[in-house]
């Protein structure tokens, strides 16, 4: 398993951790996780690391992630904070999709503008 899925109850945000390479299958479950431990939070804050992931899908398997993802119950209402490298961002194809089918999500390069924005004034 490449990812690691953990609550921060200080600040109610849920963080998925990826790493090393992660396929389709993985990112699915993820997902599949969050939704179904956290997807009852009101708001769901996710902050989604993919800064040390090596992501082995094909554009389409991606773009249909995207998808999945905007439209999964108990995620769909969700506020997504993805933070990549600087130099390469391993999800922008998902990120794309995600964004068009309606997911709030940004992009983010540092952890603190990624949970300001999650967050807010709130914390």
């Amino acid at each position: 398993m490449s990812f690691q899925v953990r609550f921060n109850a200080a600040t109610r945000v849920v963080n998925i951790g990826f790493f090393d390479r992660v396929d389709g299958a993985e990112k699915h479950a993820a997902v599949r996780q969050v939704a179904e431990k956290y997807g009852h939070l009101h708001p769901l804050l996710v902050l989604a690391d993919v800064r040390k992931a090596d992501i082995q899908m094909s554009l389409e398997e991606r773009r249909a992630l995207g998808s999945y993802i905007a439209h999964l119950p108990g995620i769909s209402q969700g506020r997504f904070a993805v933070l990549h490298a600087p130099e390469y961002n391993a999800n922008v194809v998902i990120d794309s999709a995600a964004r068009k089918e309606g997911l709030a999500l940004m992009e983010f390069v540092t952890e603190q503008a990624a949970e300001h924005w999650l967050i807010g004034d709130e914390h």
